[in-house]
C-alpha cells in the first residue's frame, strides 16, 4: 500500500521522532515542552509539508523565471469552530522578481506557475483541499477508526 512511508517512534512523554526510509528524521513535541526543543508540532509539519511541496513543484513550474531568492511561508490559525483542526492555511510566496524578465512578463508567470502548483500538483495541497480518507489501524490489524471520503 505504501508509496509514502514514515515510522514515528515514541522518544518519551510527548516526544516523537519521525523518520523515512531515507534516513531523514524530524522531532516532533509540543511546543509549550522546552526541554523538547527544538522540535516541530505536528501541526507545524503539516505546514511545512504546504511550503516544501509548493517549493519544490514551483522549481518545476516556474522554470522559466528566476526566483532563486523565494521563500515560502505558511500560516494558519486555530479553526474557528473546532480548535482540533486547523483554519484557513495562508501560503505566502516571496521573491522579488526582475521586472525586465520574461518580456516584462516575470509576475505574470510567476503567477502562473503558483496556480498550477495548487491546482494541479502540489500533492499535499490538493489532498487537504479534497480531503482524504483517515484509517487508524490497530496492533490487531483491525480498523479502530476509519473516516473521510473513499477512495473512488
Amino acid at each position: 500500500m505504501a508509496d509514502y512511508r514514515v515510522e514515528t517512534t515514541r522518544d518519551g512523554y510527548r516526544r516523537w521522532t519521525a523518520r523515512n526510509d531515507r534516513g531523514a528524521e524530524v522531532r516532533i513535541a509540543a511546543a509549550d515542552d522546552d526541554g523538547a526543543q527544538p522540535s516541530f508540532t505536528p501541526v507545524e509539519l503539516l505546514l511545512a509539508a504546504f511550503g516544501g511541496c509548493g517549493g519544490l513543484v514551483v522549481d518545476r513550474t516556474a522554470r522559466a523565471v528566476e526566483h532563486d531568492g523565494l521563500s515560502i511561508t505558511v500560516e494558519s490559525q486555530e479553526h474557528p469552530e473546532d480548535p482540533s483542526r486547523v483554519g484557513t492555511v495562508r501560503v505566502t510566496y516571496s521573491v522579488d522578481l526582475p521586472a525586465d524578465a520574461n518580456g516584462g512578463k516575470a509576475e505574470e508567470v510567476f503567477a502562473r506557475a503558483v496556480r498550477l502548483t495548487h491546482e494541479r500538483y502540489c500533492t499535499v495541497s490538493r489532498t487537504v483541499e479534497h480531503g482524504v480518507r483517515v484509517e487508524a489501524v490497530l496492533p490487531s490489524g483491525e480498523t479502530g477508526f476509519a473516516a473521510g471520503p473513499p477512495l473512488g
